[in-house]
């Protein structure tokens, strides 16, 4: 069985840690990306694409290629000479149907020289990425031509079914982590520590979480706020935390995929409280899993597919309300025996539910089931 998985820029080990076939001699998985995919220290052979996305690595360059492309071509993310890889693939398996490079293999699928298309479903917004003519063309085509779904939550295939695809086309299998990494510490110290990973964008509540720490310490002068990540309000964030003299007590860091199992058993407690736009909420947040198996209690606002992953796990404070958010934190940090009954409860969750080799067997048999 021939597959070709198709990520382009955005190819990545968090979700590509779930297609290790490496055991499995019956499958020939093969990943296609762009020059300069997100992460390329995925398990299987991948082979790199020129792609108009590649010129979006220069910041000047990125809006302005974007705008153009998506009101073109509909999206930046071509692969040139593509087809000559994926032509005569048992399965060709793209991301959601937005993207160029989903078109490409969707008029593949309409000549028949591929003989199924599968395609990643994780918007959880109906009839999301739409915003163009050129755009709402490709994926409609694309989507017409895929024969089957694959989501990551339940959300995201409630979002299929209100945008009119056949339930019957619609699988869920959900994404995990490698649990055997990701592990809680072995031997547990309370140090009081918060831990936020994610981009340095608002629409995550970086800036919510940031107003309820100030309020925290002024009541706990021993919590830390360790922060993961980088974006736009990296310089902000920055300038406010040396403006409110809380330099001893909110670090920012940048850590890699493979330093980050250490971060999690360093930290005490996990809020990533992300808040949903117009356009945009969280559709999965492998983090929340990294958390969980690591475990970790969890605080965050009910939001997206936020409470489908973590469910009872956490606790969930008012959406966009600071005091509320702050509230909860305070909550959990006084409560030793909560944490860890909420810790030991996430850490069983992700065993069953969002282990990563589990999840690789799944998609195997999903795969079959197609083949037959």
């Amino acid at each position: 069985m021939k597959v070709s998985f198709i990520r382009g820029a955005y190819l990545n080990n968090f979700e590509g840690q779930n297609f290790d076939f490496s055991n499995q001699s019956d499958i020939e998985f093969s990943g296609y990306s762009s020059l300069f995919p997100i992460d390329s220290t995925v398990p299987f052979n991948i082979t790199r694409l020129a792609s108009i996305s590649d010129i979006q690595t220069i910041p000047i360059a990125s809006d302005i290629i974007r705008y153009i492309a998506n009101r073109t071509l509909g999206d930046s993310q071509i692969l040139f000479g593509m087809e000559k890889y994926i032509t005569s693939s048992d399965i060709v398996h793209i991301a959601d149907p937005h993207y160029y490079y989903s078109y490409q293999a969707a008029w593949i699928r309409k000549k028949g020289q591929i003989k199924k298309l599968v395609s990643t479903w994780w918007e959880t917004i109906p009839f999301n990425n739409e915003g163009t003519a050129a755009k709402k063309r490709i994926k409609k085509f694309t989507m017409e031509n895929t024969d089957m779904f694959l989501c990551y939550t339940e959300k995201a295939r409630n979002c299929m079914l209100e945008e009119g695809v056949d339930g019957n086309k619609i699988a869920v299998i959900p994404l995990g982590v490698d649990t055997r990494i990701f592990k809680p510490a072995q031997q547990w110290d309370e140090k009081r520590t918060l831990l936020f990973v994610g981009r340095l964008v608002e629409e995550k509540g970086i800036l919510d979480l940031y107003q309820a720490f100030k309020r925290i310490i002024k009541l706990d002068h021993e919590v830390k706020l360790r922060i993961i990540g980088s974006g736009p309000l990296e310089s902000f964030l920055r300038q406010s935390i040396a403006h409110d003299d809380l330099s001893d007590s909110i670090s920012i860091e940048r850590k890699t995929y493979k330093e980050m199992p250490l971060v999690y058993q360093q930290s005490d407690i996990f809020c990533v409280p992300s808040k949903k736009t117009v356009t945009w909420e969280e559709q999965y947040g492998m983090v929340f899993i990294e958390a969980m198996a690591s475990g970790l209690p969890i605080v965050s606002y009910e939001t997206g597919a936020i409470p489908e992953v973590v469910g009872d796990c956490g606790l969930y404070a008012k959406i966009g309300d600071v005091e509320s958010l702050s509230s909860t934190i305070i909550q959990i940090i006084k409560a030793r025996e909560l944490r860890v009954k909420l810790g030991t409860m996430g850490r069983v969750r992700a065993e069953n539910k969002y282990d990563s080799q589990k999840t690789a067997a799944n998609i195997l048999k999903f795969y079959e089931s197609l083949c037959k």
